[in-house]
């Protein structure tokens, strides 16, 4: 048994060393081979690398960092807005000037906020204390943008304008490109609804093409709205009443006391005057709302009284019914009363002499 494991273990040493010398052999004729058919140098390559790193490093120059040319913006769409504050002396004759030269630019006024400076009360002031103002969005065609603002700058005195444009051409595209999406998407749904017999199926197409359609109705209402600020401008404009300023003449006033007693007694009468005035028609409003509750009171006293004058008379009634009900009460047998009187005690002896006479 052991000689016939000595013997097989000695046969696998043998085959394994055969192959690694197979191997061995193999993979020298490869390297034979390559050496044989390739034309790649060791030395030639690295010499190679070397002149292309010399020749990197003497032709080396510094980057530039210098832009593109710029590309052309594209300006189709443009929106122009301006916001400006006029102040004018003579504000109806400004406004007036205003709606003329809308007229003439063929504009519109979009919206419009008018103000005389007044309180909203029911008090009327002078008019030297009303400031009116104006405040309004005004539409003009983009073409006579520039003439309109230049014309109504000199309408009065130009406090502040702010002017910008708004480019909307890329939004623009990329909602035309969106649009056509959905309209082949559209034009395909309707082909597919064609041709189904399916009720369930036909339903669930007609409500994708719905959504669809929905989508391209809001793509072409904010086509239609860029398209309208492209075409007409906008200018918001404030206009404000002013008045020139005149300088008053200093009055010197003296201050000797009897003015200052005399102002301080008309200041005293005065408010004493307004107190009384205050208190009076204090009066006169709550007057009437004060008689309404006297009445109230007086009524609602009387009826007291009349529910207790009743109360008493049924009170008193009952107590007379209680006494007719009631039994005879007995008769008074004090000492007085059983005491013989004296005419009644001399009575006996005048009958006992009439008896005394007969015998």
């Amino acid at each position: 048994m052991k000689k016939s494991l000595i013997a097989l273990s000695l046969a696998s040493t043998m085959l394994l060393s055969a192959c690694g010398d197979s191997e061995k052999s193999n993979d020298a004729r490869y390297d034979e081979a390559y050496k044989s058919n390739s034309s790649y140098s060791y030395e030639a390559g690295e010499e190679a690398v070397a002149d292309n790193a010399a020749n990197e490093n003497a032709e080396a120059t510094p980057l530039s960092y210098k832009q593109s040319e710029a590309k052309a913006i594209n300006t189709q769409m443009l929106v122009y807005s301006c916001d400006m504050s006029i102040d004018v002396l003579d504000f109806d004759k400004a406004v007036d000037q205003i709606q003329d030269l809308i007229k003439n630019y063929n504009g519109f006024i979009e919206s419009e906020n008018y103000s005389d400076g007044g309180n909203t009360n029911q008090w009327i002031y002078s008019e030297n204390q009303k400031w009116k103002t104006m405040n309004a969005t005004i539409r003009v065609p983009s073409a006579k943008y520039d003439d309109f603002c230049s014309e109504i700058e000199e309408i009065g005195d130009m406090r502040r304008k702010t002017s910008s444009v708004q480019n909307l051409t890329t939004e623009y595209s990329d909602l035309s490109t969106t649009l056509s999406i959905y309209e082949a998407k559209e034009k395909r749904y309707l082909d597919i609804l064609q041709g189904i017999e399916n009720e369930a199926d036909a339903i669930q197409v007609e409500s994708e093409l719905t959504n669809i359609q929905i989508e391209i109705a809001k793509i072409k209402t904010r086509m239609n709205n860029i398209e309208n600020d492209v075409a007409y401008s906008y200018i918001h404009l404030n206009l404000s009443e002013v008045r020139e300023y005149t300088e008053k003449p200093v009055v010197e006033k003296t201050d000797t006391f009897g003015q200052r007693l005399k102002n301080t007694l008309s200041k005293t009468w005065g408010g004493f005057l307004t107190f009384l005035e205050a208190v009076l028609f204090i009066l006169i409003r709550v007057l009437p709302y004060l008689i309404f509750f006297a009445l109230i009171i007086f009524l609602f006293i009387e009826f007291i009284k009349l529910i207790c004058k009743i109360a008493d008379k049924r009170s008193k009634k009952k107590y007379q019914q209680r006494i007719q009900q009631s039994p005879q009460a007995p008769q008074n047998t004090s000492p007085a009363s059983t005491a013989p009187s004296p005419e009644k005690t001399a009575a006996p002896p005048a009958n006992n002499t009439k008896n005394d006479k007969t015998k």
